[in-house]
This record gives structure tokens, sequence and C-alpha cells, in this order.
């Protein structure tokens, strides 16, 4: 039988703010807004830098892993490696998302590039009275502080299913507040979206059916996700030989390993491939994936007992 996984349930930190004093909810939504006013005023853009001590990764054992960058910069007090990064290009950058992302490089080192995700209080999404999900509101803090959780806890993870992580490190932004970043591993690559704008149907098969046995062996392994969204994965490396790279764990966590774990696993799969199919839909490819998904997903994907 497994054995039941010892990681507890990462803890939130409390909210600023009680979801159920309407004023209180007002006068933190007021507060946040004026940060960022002064933040659009000045705003992340290419060519700022930071400087970072990495926490480095290491190379995963695995023979079907990438390799870890080769940072060859100077050693910090820390242990770590001292690293200059300069954004380049802005991947994701308005307000009222989780995050700011951006891709990042080291003049120091051509072609070594790494994905930001900067988590700025002001910029992420703000609670307000009328909303119906005030309730449900995640403090940025812990947003950042989660995903960084997950990948800490996935090493064994990083550098096949999911980015090399290295590190979260609190950072100063051109308004002079303080954000915090996760640096990640860059994936060359594209993501479900745009596979399934090109409209090929053996590409969105093959995206469909890696991206069922990536979230199914997560489960295996007593760790599932909430947000299974297409963007969230990365196809990786050439057409016929691609791998499926998670890139979002915002939302992940551990569950019990128990003799039930392949049935939870196959819920996985299966939720997974109902938002894929919903995907295909909203964007209007007007593909057919039940056939096709009948003959080729793993057996029990589409069965009864996975609802």
């Amino acid at each position: 039988m497994p054995v039941a996984t010892k990681i507890p349930p990462f803890q939130l930190r409390a909210l600023a703010f009680s979801p159920v004093d309407e004023r209180a909810i007002c006068m933190y939504h007021a507060k946040l807004m004026q940060l960022r006013d002064a933040a659009l005023e000045a705003p992340l853009e290419t060519g700022i830098q930071f400087s970072l001590d990495l926490d480095i990764p290491r190379q995963n054992p695995d023979p079907l892993s990438r390799r870890t960058p080769f940072i060859p910069s100077p050693i910090a007090p820390s242990g770590r490696p001292t690293i200059c990064l300069e954004l380049s290009q802005g991947l994701q950058t308005e307000p009222n998302g989780f995050s700011q992302v951006w891709t990042a490089h080291s003049g120091a080192t051509p072609g070594l590039t790494f994905v930001l995700k900067i988590i700025q209080p002001s910029m992420c999404h703000l609670p307000h009275p009328d909303d119906t999900w005030v309730g449900n509101y995640t403090d940025p803090w812990n947003l950042a502080n989660r995903e960084a959780w997950g990948y800490q806890n996935l090493a064994q993870k990083q550098g096949l299913c999911i980015p090399y992580f290295f590190g979260i490190h609190e950072i100063t932004t051109p308004s002079k507040k303080s954000a915090w970043v996760l640096v990640l591993e860059f994936i060359p690559g594209i993501t479900g979206q745009d596979v399934i704008e090109s409209m090929i149907i053996t590409d969105i098969q093959a995206f469909c059916k890696l991206g069922v046995d990536a979230v199914t062996e997560l489960a295996r392994s007593g760790w599932v996700l909430s947000d299974l969204r297409a963007p969230n994965f990365i196809l990786t490396g050439p057409r016929g030989a691609w791998t499926i790279v998670i890139i979002d764990l915002c939302d992940i966590r551990p569950v019990q390993v128990t003799k039930d774990i392949q049935k939870r696993a196959t819920r996985a799969g299966y939720h997974f491939f109902c938002q894929f199919v919903t995907w295909v839909q909203d964007l209007g490819a007007g593909i057919q994936m039940f056939p096709w998904a009948e003959k080729n997903l793993p057996r029990g994907i589409l069965d009864d007992c996975a609802l």
C-alpha cells in the first residue's frame, strides 16, 4: 500500500481585513487602489534590473530531465550566487491578475533567460464588498508563498513536468513598494491556447493526452492542481517529441496517498480533460474530442466513476 504523504497543507496567513466587515473591505480596497495608481505611474518595464541571490536547484537525476542552467556568478555571503536580472519581455502585465510575469536575462551570461513571476499586492485582484468572491480573496503574500512552497516540495518533479525553481525573493518595485518574485526556469514552447488556436487536430489531441498524463502522474505522487486551464501548460521540444510542463502551481495542494490514489489520479485526469474540452469549445475550434478520447486516453478517464 502507498505510504501516506507527510506534507501538511500550506498555512495561510490571515487577511488584513475581515471578509464580513464591509467598511474594512472598503478601506483595504481604497488603500490598495492608491498604491495601484502609484504602481501604474512607475510600472515594471523592459530594462529594469533586480539583483538577486538565487537558490540553485539540484539537477534532477531522471535521464529525461532538462539540464539546470549554469550560472557563473559571484557568491553572496548567503552562500548563493548573486545575479543581476534585467526585465526583457512582459508576458502578463495587466492589473487584476494573480501576478505579473516577465522574462528576464542576465547581461553577464548571454542566452541565460529566466521567468519572473512578480506578485505586487496593489496589482493583484482587489477585494470589494460587491464581489461575491470576497470571502475567497487570497492575500498576495499567500499567493506568492504558497506557490513557492509547492515548488519546494516538488523538487523531484522540477526539470520534468514543472520548471526548475530558483527561489522566492522580496524586491522593491519602481514605485518603491515591496513585492515578491518567484524565479523560474524559462521553458521555450507553446501554450495550450496556442495549440488550440492553431486548429491542428493532431496537435490538439497530443496536448490533451500529455496534459491528462501529467496531472494524473502528479496526483499519483500526492499532489493535485485546481487551476487546469490550458494556458498553464506548455509544450516544449520538437513536434512529435513534445513534453509538457506545468507553469502555474498557485493552486496546488497535497493529498493523502492511500489505496484509493489511483481513483484520485483518474479523477484528476478527467477534470483536466473536461476543462480542456471547455477551452476548445470556448475558442470555437469546433473539434469533437470525446470519440478520440474514448480510444486514446487511459482507461477510466471517461468512466462514471471518475465523476
